[in-house]
Formats: structure tokens, sequence, C-alpha cells
């Protein structure tokens, strides 16, 4: 099952309520299972936002996650998949560290040579900025509760599988970021 990192009770991230009543369902089954919980590994710049053009990273308040490369997740996925190793419940794929949006200007600073600032927006500005821009309001404050759960600690926790699956170091947010820099 491909699950969630930090599928946990409490979580305000909305999905994570329904990873956990899924894995419960699969751990009631009495057969073998395995739910995959992946990290964040969307594009980084749906998840900073325009940052190269506008010189910041505007997003509400965060918390670490590790964010993660969807490739390192495939090509780890894979490796379980076709592998002998047996996996019992959930399995944590996440990058080995988990930054947060400071992080990011920091590292984008040292990339690209210019001051990256690092902007927290407040909420409520957020959501209508999501509205604003032609979101549904559902999803908006749905996606809204990802910022509620970094904050929270709910993704802050990295797990070394990914590396030890891949027989390598993940490619790291650095590494991200600098294939994506404009040209």
């Amino acid at each position: 099952y491909t699950s969630q990192h930090g599928a946990a009770p409490g979580n305000p991230y909305g999905p994570s309520d329904f990873h956990i009543a899924t894995e419960a369902i699969l751990a009631d089954s009495g057969v073998a299972w395995t739910a995959l919980r992946n990290a964040a590994y969307g594009p980084l710049g749906q998840v900073l936002g325009p940052w190269q053009q506008t010189g910041e990273i505007a997003q509400p308040q965060d918390g670490p996650v590790p964010y993660t490369d969807r490739a390192d997740i495939a090509e780890a996925t894979a490796i379980i998949l076709a592998g002998t190793r047996s996996y019992d419940g959930p399995v944590d794929l996440t990058a080995p560290t988990a930054v947060t949006f400071d992080d990011f200007a920091e590292i984008a600073s040292d990339l690209t040579g210019r001051t990256i600032k690092r902007t927290v927006v407040d909420d409520d500005q957020w959501v209508a900025a999501q509205l604003a821009n032609g979101w549904p309001e559902q999803l908006a404050r749905l996606m809204f509760t990802w910022y509620q759960a970094a904050r929270a600690g709910y993704f802050a926790e990295a797990s070394p599988l990914l590396t030890e699956l891949l027989g390598r170091a993940p490619r790291t947010v650095a590494d991200r970021l600098a294939a994506d820099l404009d040209t």
C-alpha cells in the first residue's frame, strides 16, 4: 500500500486519517502487508513558490520535512517489490535529513549567490491567496493542513532506510534545487 510519511493519529493533514484507517484494515486482515510511507516528493517549485523570480520563499510557518526525490522513492519501491527481504507493516521512505523553509532559503542563497528571503505568510492570508488564484476553498483549506502538520512535527522524522535500499545517498534538496535553477 502507498501510504504517507507521518501518518499518525492527530495529524491535522487530512489524508493522514485515510492512510491510518487503511493501514488498520490491512493490519487486521491477517495477511502480510506493507505500507510504503513516502515522504513529500512533489516538485520543489510547487512547495516553495516562485522564489527564483521573487527572491523570496513566502509560505506559512512550517516545520522540518525530509523532502525526498520522487525518482529515489520509485527506485526504492522497485527494490522492495523485487527483493527478497520481507517488510511487514509501515515502512518510511524519506530523505535522511528534514529541512525547513529557512533551510531552503539558505541553500537557495548559496546556490544562486543571491539573498533568498524567507517570509512567513499569515495562515489566513495564505488561504485567501490560494482562493484568489482560483483554488476551490476546500482544496486550499486541505493543503493548508500540510503546513499545520509540518509545524506540529508530524513530518520531522527522517529514516535511514532509503539510503540503505539505494546503496547510495539519496538526492538532497540542494541537488534538487540546483537541477531546477532557471538557466
